[in-house]
């Protein structure tokens, strides 16, 4: 549903928006990103995807703690002397480490308690989330008056609109605030502004399938009749000049 929000009136993709969908879901290289510790939820699962799928042996490394070999004397074995197998196993812990480092951003990272390995991270990471269920609480809270309310602005067109609008049901979804997508289309039908879609918007809801239909859909229905009525202005304008040139000459 979030690609569908995404590609509504779609425009070039800016730089912000594609480091935001990068963030989001990861690229070849880079793991999916934990910006705020409220999207750890959903988070964990892409990144534990994500990780699995390009370094499922450094996975092991949250599972089951890293413990450093040591000699007789208690003192940690150099690199150089460990055998083959517990290099690999070493070099998997800093696997692990770095990409926890590369997902989660350094503001959350400094606030955890944690001796350093990926074990004590991921722990770490969990424990801060269900820490901050108050948190949450009153997101969700502000989440669903903010949706109740949501009205579009004069000072916005119909993309800024619809886009302000998908940015806030991915919200919510992040936070598994939930609307079916009957409640989702009236929603924002009710929010564009009166004068510039309140008759198509009568059409529409006299149509059998107008709650039926999926958000994606009733916004793809919206961008065509832009572009048809951005059509009708544009051969107006065409026809008011065809028009003053033929009075000019005639003149």
């Amino acid at each position: 549903m979030e690609e569908e929000f995404y590609n509504a009136f779609a425009t070039p993709i800016t730089v912000a928006q594609n480091t935001m969908l990068e963030n989001e879901t990861g690229t070849m290289q880079k793991p999916p990103k934990l910006m705020n510790i409220e999207e750890y939820k959903g988070w964990d699962e892409r990144f534990e995807n994500w990780v699995q799928a390009n370094y499922l042996d450094a996975w092991e490394c949250v599972e089951t703690k890293y413990v450093r070999p040591v000699n007789d004397d208690e003192e940690v074995i150099a690199i150089k002397d460990l055998s083959v197998e517990e290099k690999k196993k070493y070099k998997d812990e800093k696997m692990m480490t770095s990409l926890l480092h590369q997902a989660v951003k350094e503001d959350i990272l400094v606030l955890l308690q944690h001796n350093g390995n990926a074990y004590s991270i991921w722990k770490a990471l969990k424990s801060k989330f269900v820490g901050s269920k108050e948190m949450i609480k009153n997101k969700k809270s502000l989440f669903k008056k903010e949706f109740d309310l949501f009205r579009g602005l004069r000072t916005e067109n119909t993309k800024q609109i619809i886009e302000r609008y998908c940015n806030l049901i991915v919200n919510m979804k992040r936070l598994s605030i939930t609307k079916d997508n009957e409640e989702l289309i009236e929603k924002l039908a009710d929010a564009l502004l009166d004068d510039v879609w309140g008759t198509y918007l009568m059409m529409l809801r006299n149509k059998k399938y107008f709650g039926s239909q999926t958000l994606g859909k009733f916004i793809k229905k919206l961008e065509d009749q832009e572009m048809e009525q951005r059509k009708i202005s544009r051969m107006k304008i065409l026809m008011v000049n065809k028009i003053l040139v033929f009075i000019t000459k005639e003149a």
